[in-house]
């Protein structure tokens, strides 16, 4: 037998032993990963970590079986892939022609524009959105901002924005509260020729607090119990939040458009609610690529060079009125948070209206 075509047995069992713990990770995906803690705690961790001890694996491998190489390099592919989230649209899913009205979706939390004001306006300009969603976007219309969307139907209550070049309703406030704490969130419709549509703008409960309890919790171990509390009842806040958002959408006879920073990954119990109620998210439709929105700001002090987004957190989410034909995320600095941009398509409108404007 040639060195290197035999498999060693306890390389074996590592491997295989890292095989099971991938499909752990992939199936609390599936289930809805926040519904455990150590789930939740591993949703807001760079999913790229879990490629590490395949790394190893496949040094370890090259060096002593070669012939099994594919083996652990299948298990990186595994991790690059759906457990980093990577997506690859579908266009046979049955898109409408091209030449039907497109409407792009942009949504943003810009985090008051205190990063850079003007490099929002020109990721805007470039992207010349149809409907735009802000949220943390207090005293943000106040400035050159607002001057860009004066011609604009503008819509505001609290953090949230919504402005259109389109027709608009009135906006009406729908409550996301859960124990302890009123939030909101912004309801408009807009109005796409004949046909009425209902434009949620939502920001759930940042997942912060329970992280950082989770955190503290780490250089006192006796205080681990309270740590994981706190991370739970976060969790439980927020899904709150999904599940009223998800009645609300339920109850709609329109179609619907349900963006903004939901502050959860995909595989997370709270998209998994949203797709519950018939929503789909636009990117896992007909964006490439892995979509990441946020964590690119929090290394920037000091190591720079690894300013990237890990993150799907910011989404936008359609019913079955609607179909994504293209999703892809906008500028790193203007905010904390990258846009999500989505071309829409809608089968019902009229197709003598442009609703894609110059």
């Amino acid at each position: 037998m040639s060195p290197g075509s035999r498999f060693p047995p306890w390389l074996a069992r590592l491997t295989a032993g890292y095989w099971v713990l991938l499909a752990v990770v992939s199936g609390a995906g599936w289930l809805g990963a926040d519904r455990w803690w150590l789930g939740a705690l591993n949703l807001y961790l760079p999913q790229w970590l879990w490629a590490l001890p395949g790394l190893v694996l496949t040094v370890w491998t090259f060096v002593t079986a070669r012939r099994w190489l594919w083996v652990p390099l299948v298990c990186l592919l595994w991790v690059a892939g759906p457990i980093m989230g990577f997506q690859v649209p579908f266009p046979w899913r049955g898109w409408s022609a091209a030449d039907e009205p497109t409407l792009r979706v942009m949504t943003w939390n810009v985090k008051y524009g205190r990063r850079d004001i003007f490099a929002l306006i020109g990721d805007i300009v470039t992207t010349k959105p149809d409907l735009l969603l802000m949220q943390d976007a207090q005293g943000t219309m106040r400035g050159p901002l607002g001057d860009l969307l004066r011609d604009w139907n503008v819509r505001s209550h609290g953090q949230y924005v919504t402005a259109s070049r389109l027709p608009l309703s009135e906006g009406q406030v729908r409550w996301i509260s859960f124990a302890g704490e009123k939030h909101t969130s912004l309801r408009c419709e807009l109005q796409l020729g004949p046909q009425s549509v209902a434009v949620y703008n939502v920001h759930f409960q940042t997942p912060r607090r329970g992280l950082n309890a989770l955190r503290r919790a780490r250089r006192r171990p006796w205080a681990l119990p309270s740590g994981v509390e706190a991370l739970q009842g976060n969790v439980a806040a927020r899904l709150e939040q999904a599940e009223i958002i998800a009645g609300e959408v339920r109850r709609e006879t329109i179609p619907v458009i349900v963006a903004g920073d939901l502050n959860s990954p995909d595989a997370s119990a709270v998209c998994r609610e949203l797709r519950g109620a018939g929503l789909r998210d636009a990117f896992e439709e007909a964006g490439f690529g892995y979509g990441y929105t946020y964590g690119h700001f929090l290394l920037e002090r000091r190591l720079p060079e690894f300013c990237l987004p890990w993150l799907r957190i910011d989404h936008i989410m359609i019913n079955s009125r609607f179909e994504a034909r293209r999703c892809w995320t906008g500028t790193a600095e203007a905010s904390d948070h990258r846009p999500v941009i989505a071309d829409l398509g809608l089968g019902s409108v009229d197709p003598r209206v442009t609703l894609s404007l110059p």
